[in-house]
């Protein structure tokens, strides 16, 4: 009865404190260098006559077009009609871009098919018989496809023998730079890896890069970790010297997250060469600051203070005024800022802003408001909208209502119009001290500049109102909602079920979903309706509201089930000891192509390891296996090891 069911559910359908006196006039950047390469033009396949190329042409260029159609379209069996094409002796027929395509498509196939490397050398080769000289495309591709296939003597008779790159034909690319270098370390000649570091940037304009590189490897030897540390090593003892180099690598490697080699390279290279360019720390701080590590910045513009005697510039100024304002250390952030202007850099609107927010979290208000005064009378700076809302965002924080109110009026007066963050800080603010009227202002104003709510504004007004009026039905908040001038949309209906949802009042909830699709409104549930809704009914232990909101949702024309939608559908049927049913629902939910969380799986993992059903187990493993999902839990690790094991 169950299985019936269960098919059933889911088939198909004055003066500022700080001097500063000092000016400096532009803050350093990084110059970014692009490097072009001149590819030869092909040269023209011969044929025997005129007469019989143009035959040949005509006759067969359906064939050709419709290669073509199915190469665009990434067809899976691409390769076989390019070996249909060579028989028929039309390959010449081929652009150079056709032949880029092709092995495009391979290379990203090469992943789930044996001999892709093979077939790319043999696309490479039938260029070259057809007469098309190889650009710097072509030995990239022949130098990874070798790297592949461990030819690493190859790799360097190809380069080290060739006249197209010993005369400067052409220039090296980065990636023919990187798998050269692990052609040299793979043989052991750490000399000629450290000479073609050294001239890297003088000979061929590349920049040696340890993300780069690891990018590489990742894709040519995956499993072979040691060699991108040695890489790491030599490129940081070798190229570093050039500062643009060392500062490119460390921009990539946070942008990358790889706080990791970020810090080898700090505590390794920067700490004993000491940089005396300040642009260098400027990177990592604000690198390690972005990446969530202010412990590691602070200890690096410590230690920049102290071994090199170098002072903040203006980025650093700002940074470090980040982290100081988190700790509401306002001796220290007067004390960079004074720094700063000693080092001769000029206070600009970021520094001022960043030290607003420090006074402000420190609540020390008058003397945010002593800058923010100087920053009005100082013809150099100006007033924008990024210092508006940190004094507004600072006042609300500090309790100081009526002066953000005054500061919220002068801001509609002038040029700058408010937006989503203003708003929905000082609805916050006000809804905390219960002013709704104050709060019904800044909504109608939302309307009357065009700024549309958003679900933080929805969720803080509802907030306040189920705190302060309790409504008790959903036609209670309904006439609360349009007491304040607001039509309600589809996005305040969801958050209205949800909050009665939470509170678990599932009847109201069912009752604000039917006022949604009758007028005035006459708006259909989305799938984030439905979900939250049956999250109730998960959370309420009711199976049949759970499987009918589902099948609601199936049913639907215009929504499918989401990874939410599935993942409690299959909380409601193994919380009933229905691990069939819940079975049934994951692999519906894979061929959807809908990946499960960590959540999902560990669940189903977990409820066949307490019924002992391995053969059950064994089905989730394969399918846990067959996704592609990288597990990265351990409870779901250990989960996996044991059924695993059993079914081994």
């Amino acid at each position: 009865m169950h299985r019936s069911l269960i098919t059933r559910l889911i088939r198909t359908n004055n003066k500022c404190p700080i001097s500063m006196t000092v000016h400096y006039s532009t803050r350093p950047t990084i110059p970014l260098r692009r490097y072009t390469v001149n590819t030869p033009k092909p040269t023209t396949p011969t044929t025997a006559t005129a007469e019989a190329t143009q035959s040949t042409i005509t006759s067969h260029e359906p064939t050709i077009q419709a290669y073509r159609q199915k190469l665009n379209q990434g067809s899976k069996d691409i390769w076989q009609r390019y070996e249909q094409i060579t028989k028929l002796g039309l390959a010449s027929q081929l652009s150079r871009h056709d032949f880029v395509q092709l092995r495009s498509n391979l290379w990203n196939t090469s992943k789930n098919r044996w001999g892709a490397e093979d077939r790319i050398l043999q696309v490479l080769n039938d260029m070259k018989q057809l007469g098309y000289e190889w650009g710097i495309l072509e030995y990239n591709e022949l130098f990874m496809v070798k790297l592949y296939q461990a030819r690493h003597q190859d790799i360097l008779d190809t380069f080290n023998h060739s006249d197209i790159f010993q005369k400067g034909k052409l220039r090296l690319s980065v990636g023919s730079f990187n798998v050269l270098l692990a052609a040299y370390l793979q043989l052991n000649m750490e000399k000629e890896a450290i000479q073609l570091i050294k001239e890297a940037h003088e000979r061929w304009g590349v920049h040696p890069d340890i993300r780069d590189f690891q990018r590489t490897m990742h894709r040519c030897m995956p499993r072979n970790t040691t060699i991108g540390k040695k890489a790491r090593e030599l490129i940081s003892q070798h190229a570093f010297d050039n500062v643009e180099i060392l500062k490119s690598n460390l921009i990539h490697l946070f942008n990358k997250r790889m706080f990791g080699d970020a810090r080898w390279i700090y505590a390794n290279i920067v700490k004993h060469k000491k940089y005396d360019d300040v642009s260098v720390y400027q990177v990592l701080i604000k690198g390690f600051l972005d990446g969530k590590s202010p412990r590691d910045a602070t200890t690096i513009y410590d230690e920049m203070r102290q071994t090199t005697g170098l002072g903040p510039n203006g980025a650093i100024c700002v940074s470090m005024l980040a982290i100081y304002a988190a700790k509401r250390d306002v001796t220290q952030a007067e004390q960079i800022v004074k720094d700063t202007v000693a080092g001769g850099y000029a206070l600009d609107e970021l520094v001022y802003n960043q030290l607003i927010r420090v006074y402000l979290k420190a609540r020390m208000a008058h003397k945010a408001f002593q800058i923010f005064e100087f920053i009005q009378r100082d013809p150099t700076l100006k007033v924008n909208d990024v210092i508006l809302n940190t004094m507004i965002d600072g006042l609300v924080i500090n309790k100081e209502l009526e002066a953000a109110k005054i500061l919220y009026r002068q801001m509609l007066d002038s040029h700058i119009r408010p937006d989503m963050v203003t708003y929905n800080t000082l609805l916050k603010g006000f809804i905390r001290v219960a002013d709704y009227p104050a709060a019904l202002d800044v909504i109608s104003d939302m309307y009357k500049y065009k700024c549309e709510p958003d679900t933080v504004t929805f969720t803080t007004l509802l907030d306040g109102i189920f705190a302060n009026k309790q409504p008790k039905t959903a036609q209670d908040m309904l006439n609360y909602l349009h007491q304040t001038g607001m039509q309600p949309n589809i996005y305040t209906f969801n958050a209205v079920i949800s909050k009665f949802i939470q509170n678990q009042q599932l009847t109201e909830a069912e009752h604000a979903i039917e006022a949604m699709r009758k007028p005035p409104y006459h708006l259909k549930p989305t799938i984030h309706t439905y979900t939250n809704l049956l999250q109730g009914y998960v959370a309420t232990n009711d199976l049949t509201k759970a499987m009918w909101t589902f099948q609601n949702i199936v049913k639907s024309d215009h929504m499918r089930p989401d990874r939410a939608s599935y993942h409690f559908i299959i909380c409601a049927f193994l919380n009933h000891d229905r691990l069939e049913d819940a079975m049934t629902c994951l692999l519906r939910m894979r061929k959807d192509k809908c990946l499960p969380t960590k959540d999902t799986w560990g669940i189903m993992l977990d409820e066949c390891i307490r019924r002992k059903d391995w053969t059950t187990g064994a089905i989730v493993i394969k399918e846990l296996e067959a996704s592609g999902f990288s597990i990265q839990s351990g409870a779901l690790r250990r989960a996996y090891a044991t059924i695993k094991d059993r079914i081994a």
